[in-house]
C-alpha cells in the first residue's frame, strides 16, 4: 500500500468502469466512484451503474448513497469519499477514484466549497428575490452588496449570481474578498498524492460507443426504471430529473415519438456531453498519464 490516490477518470462511455476494475484487481486497491449520479439508488440502468457482476468482488463506495429525491451535493460527496478513502486505507488496500463528474472530481485537487455558512433566512431572502424580481433583481442586489461594483463573474448565470449573493450577504463581505479567501483554502484532499489516468479512444470508436450504449440502456429496460421512479417518489430532485437519459424518457413518456427517437435524442444529447467533457479535462485537472483505449 502507498499513501496515493489512483484517479482514473475520462469522457463518457469511454470505458472508464471496465479498466479500473481491471487496475483495482491487479493492485489490491477498492474504487472510490466519483460520478454524480452513482450515489441516488434505484438509477441503474440510465447511469450505467455497475453491477455486481461487473465489479467482480471489488468493493466499491460512494455508490446508492441516498434517495434520487433527497438532496446531494458536492461538500456531502467529499464527507463520503473520505470516509470510503480512510476505510480502504485502514484495511490496508489501495485507492481508486474512478469517474468523470468535473466538480466532484475537481475537489481532489483543488478547493471547491467555502466555509461560509448560509443562514436559512439569507437562503430564503435571495430566492424572494429572485421570484419577484428575477436575474434584474440579484444582479441589482449583488451591486449594492459590493460597493456599487458589479463583481467579475457571468452575471447572465442565475445560478452563480445567486451563489455569490448569498455569500456575500452571509458573510458580509464583498465578493473579491470571499473569492480570495476561497483561493487561499486547501483542497479537501490536500494530504494524499494524486495520480491521474486520462482514458481516451478514437473519436469515431467513442461515438460508436455511445450509440450502442444507449441501445443498451434501453434494451435492459431504462424506460420501464424511469416509470418506477416517477411512481415511486412525488419528484426527483433537479439532478436526478434532468440527467442524460432520464430526461429524454420523461418527456418521451408525455409523447408521441417513437422508440428509435428517443435513443437517437439520448445518443446526441450525450456526445455533446463528450465534446464539453473533452474541452473541460484539458483545462481543469491535472493529467499524469494517458491511454488510449482500443
Amino acid at each position: 500500500m502507498d499513501d496515493k490516490l489512483y484517479i482514473i477518470t475520462g469522457c463518457t462511455a469511454v470505458g472508464k468502469t471496465e479498466y479500473a476494475i481491471n487496475f483495482a484487481m491487479k493492485n489490491n486497491a477498492e474504487i472510490i466512484s466519483c460520478d454524480s449520479l452513482l450515489v441516488y439508488k434505484h438509477m441503474n440502468i440510465g447511469t450505467a451503474k455497475p453491477t455486481p457482476v461487473e465489479m467482480r468482488g471489488i468493493r466499491h463506495h460512494c455508490i446508492d448513497l441516498v434517495e434520487p429525491s433527497e438532496k446531494f451535493d458536492v461538500s456531502m460527496f467529499i464527507r463520503a469519499a473520505r470516509m470510503g478513502i480512510d476505510s480502504i486505507i485502514s484495511s490496508g488496500k489501495n485507492v481508486v477514484v474512478v469517474g468523470g463528474s468535473g466538480f466532484y472530481l475537481k475537489s481532489f485537487y483543488y478547493p471547491i466549497i467555502d466555509d461560509i455558512k448560509v443562514p436559512q433566512e439569507t437562503d430564503d431572502f435571495v430566492n424572494s428575490i429572485y421570484a419577484k424580481s428575477g436575474l434584474d433583481g440579484l444582479i441589482a442586489t449583488l451591486v449594492a452588496a459590493n460597493d456599487g461594483i458589479c463583481p467579475s463573474i457571468d452575471i447572465k448565470n442565475s445560478r452563480r449570481v445567486i451563489s455569490a449573493l448569498k455569500r456575500c450577504l452571509a458573510s458580509g463581505k464583498t465578493f473579491d474578498n470571499v473569492r480570495s479567501d476561497f483561493v487561499s483554502l486547501d483542497s479537501p484532499f490536500k494530504q494524499y498524492q494524486k495520480y491521474t489516468i486520462f482514458l481516451e479512444r478514437d473519436p469515431e470508436d467513442l461515438k460508436r460507443r455511445v450509440w450502442e450504449r444507449t441501445k443498451k440502456m434501453l434494451d435492459m429496460g431504462l424506460i420501464n426504471e424511469v416509470k418506477f421512479l416517477l411512481s415511486k417518489y412525488v419528484r426527483l430532485n433537479d439532478s436526478a430529473e434532468n440527467a442524460i437519459g432520464y430526461r429524454e424518457t420523461i418527456n418521451w413518456l408525455q409523447s408521441d415519438m417513437t422508440q428509435d427517437a428517443l435513443i437517437k435524442e439520448i445518443a446526441q444529447n450525450t456526445l455533446k456531453l463528450v465534446k464539453k467533457q473533452k474541452t473541460w479535462f484539458k483545462k481543469q485537472i491535472p493529467i499524469d498519464k494517458k491511454i488510449v483505449l482500443r
